[in-house]
């Protein structure tokens, strides 16, 4: 057991989009810091019925900073703020640049086996800088709500140790975006006793209706990417994410880099 939620905890934390951490909380006292850097652009989009159409170029970098601390051994803190610069063209207004959404929470571990892990988390996601004319924003003016169910199993695969983390979930979205429905999936397995292979599956569709020009969406996301252990405390991870389809959203393609540090 204990194997397990090192794992999780040491590695599955860094996660290249929404996604905050897996299923296993932080033991008492101990924490994670991540710096996480990462640049997207897409020239193309899923239209509503899903086919793809050339688009106005989007271009985004976001850099962010994910902190995670066990209150307790049941109980851990979640937050991360960001930094990021989104441009969906050549005009003026259509780029904005500063600091981007405060996500904060608390993740609740309610049941916990040998090998497996049930947990519920709870977060508020504030709105950063923002021009509410810019068509960039992509609904980043309003505060939202994200609740979400955690599972996650650690398991053998031909002699490696490998692992599986599940979380449904459901985003308030004030305003007027329409509220979104989550699924985010990731799978591990560790190759060498230092290098750990990843992916990920990030997926929402929305619920509920959609006001003052913004539109029912659905976005499915996959990142695969490696992460490498240089010692107890230090770690980095490299990768790429790509919308593999969607209704609605822009056909992204980028990569990411990250560091961090076990406390």
């Amino acid at each position: 057991m204990v194997f397990w939620k090192g794992l999780f905890t040491t590695f599955l934390a860094l996660a290249p989009h929404d996604a905050l951490a897996g299923a296993w909380t932080q033991q008492e006292g101990n924490g994670i810091a991540i710096a996480t850097f990462a640049h997207s652009k897409a020239n193309t989009r899923f239209l509503e019925d899903g086919s793809t159409s050339r688009a106005t170029d989007f271009r985004k970098t976001e850099v962010r900073l994910y902190l995670e601390y066990g209150l307790t051994d049941w109980a851990t803190i979640v937050a991360q703020p960001e930094w990021r610069h989104k441009k969906t063209g050549p005009a003026r207004g259509e780029e904005v640049r500063g600091l981007g959404r405060i996500d904060a929470g608390v993740r609740v571990r309610l049941w916990q086996g040998e090998t497996s892990v049930f947990s519920v988390q709870g977060s508020a996601r504030m709105p950063g800088a923002s021009d509410r004319l810019a068509p960039a924003n992509g609904g980043d003016t309003e505060w939202e709500l994200d609740g979400r169910l955690l599972f996650g199993r650690g398991f053998p695969v031909f002699g490696h140790h490998a692992f599986t983390d599940m979380q449904l979930g459901y985003r308030f979205r004030f305003g007027d975006p329409a509220d979104e429905l989550r699924f985010d999936l990731t799978s591990g397995i560790d190759v060498t006793p230092s290098i750990l292979a990843l992916v990920q599956s990030f997926n929402s569709v929305s619920v509920g209706r959609a006001t003052g020009g913004f539109l029912q969406s659905r976005e499915h996301k996959l990142s695969p990417s490696l992460v490498y252990r240089f010692d107890d405390q230090w770690s980095a991870q490299i990768g790429g994410i790509a919308t593999i389809a969607g209704q609605n959203i822009v056909e992204e393609r980028g990569f990411f880099f990250g560091i961090w540090r076990s406390f």
